[in-house]
């Protein structure tokens, strides 16, 4: 158990401020790309699909080097990782905006990535070993600040630096947050008192896990492009990913010294939390992914009136994971969860009834909600995860942990893209299937529409055009809300199948005893 009369270091809140900020920047270039595409494609003269490579890349290396932060931590001492990484992370955010070319912008976002990566898990590291145990959903309150309102910021800030100056200041921005992140953590943060030696260097699990990770990650990006396991490339790179992260398990598992400590899972507390930050994440990205699609295809708002309408997720997070960790140490974390998962259950309840005719007012309420959601589910889920482990453990289990919030996020998006696609092609037919048959509602309603053509004095073969393109896009409009509408309940719901695993979390990171009404 760790130990609960672990001193406080009082530097703690800055040491906290100055690794908030490093995961802040982090969390926001996973999300400000986007709404950047049409200009980056114009200004570097490439089609969609090689564009998509300046977030993939970001993604791929980041998925690959975050269960490894435990271990390079080990390898090369905590501080002088985290402040390498940082480094690294500030001068290719320099170089990406610099860059003239697809293949620079590429390369560079590939390296901001692998210093990304450490940002998050090893910040979450440093704040579990100089926050006490009866602090650490403080702690979490605080450091969740960075890494949840940091990707609901990038589309606002995303749309104004780009609709105000130009794409390549979605990266310069990073700068100077960077740069003072940067001097408050050499200055600030100490050392782990923790590190353990890397005895070896295990070339063949790092090698396997790369490219198990990397396989799957493209398989998850590209998927729903290439027909999933209906194509070749899908059956290969799901056969290299079960091939290579089968091998990995394996050998992590009998060499002495591995790389990534697979062992903490037998710990059932932080298994239960891994698996419920799974189901998390996924739910919350594949909502993230969906609702700008809902904004600006079906509604035809532009990407900064987006951002602005989307604002509310950002403002309920920050606000309630401020409260949360005011309060964590007298409530109970198993009560706040399941209240979290309620609201945002509610909130997409209320997401569902979103339709092309929806004012922009009626959205605040329901993101609001959403946000506050998620940031009482955060607070107490990220305390709870290593409240049962030994201080030594933190590093590898924050690599772990993140490597599952980030995995989920990936199949949230690739999950919400082929059900999206599925079910609009699956509505649409039902609605054009019912007009071509003769229904008496759209009968008339198609006459209706003729009769006023002809009072405008178009004549018959031409109204007719104009009807039956009416008629496509009304049903296409009417298909696509049905789909949000199953989306934004499906995924409310699927959170809700995942509190059975809160009866797993028994140790309480706030009081020196379980809470008795966690069983």
């Amino acid at each position: 158990m760790a130990n609960d009369e672990q001193p406080a270091d009082p530097r703690r809140y800055w040491i906290a401020l100055a690794v908030t900020l490093a995961s802040l920047v982090e969390g926001l270039d996973t999300s400000v790309v986007n709404v950047s595409v049409p200009q980056m494609m114009g200004s570097l003269g490439v089609s969609l699909d090689a564009i998509a490579w300046v977030s993939t890349g970001y993604i791929l290396s980041n998925v690959i080097i975050i269960p490894l932060t435990g271990w390079l931590a080990s390898l090369f001492g905590r501080k002088r990782y985290f402040t390498g990484s940082l480094v690294m992370f500030t001068i290719a955010s320099f170089m990406c905006g610099h860059a003239s070319t697809l293949e620079s912008l590429v390369f560079w976002r590939i390296v901001q990535g692998i210093g990304g990566g450490a940002l998050v898990a090893t910040s979450q590291a440093i704040l579990y070993e100089v926050f006490p145990p009866r602090e650490h959903s403080r702690a979490m309150a605080l450091w969740g600040m960075g890494i949840m309102v940091g990707p609901a910021m990038g589309p606002v800030l995303g749309g104004y630096l780009t609709e105000r100056l130009s794409w390549p200041w979605i990266f310069y921005i990073n700068i100077p947050i960077c740069i003072l992140a940067l001097v408050m953590v050499v200055l600030l943060v100490p050392d782990s008192k923790y590190r353990e030696k890397v005895k070896k260097v295990d070339f063949l699990g790092l090698v396997l896990l790369a490219v198990g990770l990397g396989a799957c990650q493209m398989l998850l990006e590209d998927g729903n492009k290439i027909g999933w396991f209906s194509s070749i490339s899908g059956l290969e790179l799901g056969g290299l990913t079960l091939f290579c992260l089968g091998l990995f398990v394996w050998r992590e598992m009998t060499f002495d010294s591995p790389v990534v400590d697979l062992r903490i899972f037998g710990n059932l507390q932080f298994t239960a939390c891994c698996l419920f930050t799974f189901v998390q994440a996924l739910c919350t990205l594949a909502i993230v992914f969906v609702t700008p699609l809902l904004l600006l295809d079906l509604m035809g708002y532009t990407a900064l009136e987006t951002g602005m309408i989307m604002l509310p997720v950002a403002v309920g997070t920050s606000l309630v994971m401020f409260v949360v960790g005011k309060i964590s140490h007298r409530c109970n974390p198993y009560v706040l969860i399941f209240f979290g998962v309620a609201i945002f259950l509610y909130a997409m309840w209320r997401y569902s009834y979103f339709d092309a005719l929806t004012p922009d007012t009626a959205f605040t309420w329901p993101l609001l909600l959403r946000g506050i959601g998620l940031g009482m589910i955060f607070v107490p889920l990220n305390a709870l995860a290593v409240a049962d482990l030994t201080p030594d453990k933190h590093a590898s289990a924050t690599g772990l942990l993140n490597l599952t919030r980030q995995f989920g996020a990936s199949v949230g998006v690739a999950v919400a893209a082929a059900v999206l696609s599925t079910m609009q092609g699956q509505f649409e037919a039902v609605i054009v299937d019912a007009a071509s048959s003769g229904s008496p509602e759209l009968t008339y309603i198609g006459q209706q529409v003729m009769d006023t053509l002809h009072r405008e004095g178009i004549n018959d073969p031409t109204a007719h055009y104009i009807a039956t393109e009416l008629l496509q896009q009304t049903s296409h409009q009417i298909a696509t809300s049905i789909a949000f509408d199953r989306i934004f309940t499906i995924f409310g719901l699927a959170l809700v199948f995942a509190l059975p695993l809160v009866t797993f979390m028994r140790k309480n990171p706030d009081r020196s005893a379980p809470v008795a009404s966690a069983h």
